[in-house]
């Protein structure tokens, strides 16, 4: 019990951190060297021993849609052995929106041995579906209204 409050309260307060480190920067660009260093620190907690660092790692690395976390992304949703960190996984691989970071997901929820895993991979895929169909309709059903009225 102490040790999974621990853990959670280390993962509060490093996603408060980051918050706080992000907030008001919209000048960290995709290929800014102070991104590519906030993602390889991030890269290198995903593969700490700190379950906490690990998920909040992965969580992280998903709203910065990094491609270069794919891969260790899907090694961690394949074979983590806590469901909870394959479940941190497939939502920043969906986070991330790659064709192959969706395609994992999509396979997460067929083949993941965990069924509470390939519940929650199938509920991420059907809403980046979803997501995704809306963004390209968007403009569809705008254009329809203006001629309709």
């Amino acid at each position: 019990m102490k040790k999974q409050l621990l853990t959670i309260l280390t993962l509060l307060m490093f996603v408060t951190i980051s918050t706080v480190n992000f907030a008001g920067e919209d000048d960290i660009k995709k290929g800014s060297s102070k991104y590519q260093q906030i993602e390889s620190n991030l890269l290198v907690g995903l593969e700490s021993s700190n379950f906490g660092l690990r998920t909040s790692s992965a969580y992280m690395l998903g709203e910065m849609k990094s491609d270069k976390a794919v891969n260790p992304l899907t090694k961690m949703l394949r074979g983590e052995s806590d469901e909870r960190a394959r479940i941190a996984a497939a939502l920043a691989l969906i986070k991330i929106g790659t064709d192959r970071s969706v395609y994992m997901v999509q396979m997460g929820a067929k083949f993941n041995e965990s069924q509470r895993v390939r519940y929650l991979c199938e509920k991420f895929y059907y809403a980046y579906l979803l997501n995704n169909y809306n963004k390209q309709n968007v403009d569809k059903q705008i254009i329809y209204a203006e001629l309709v009225d």
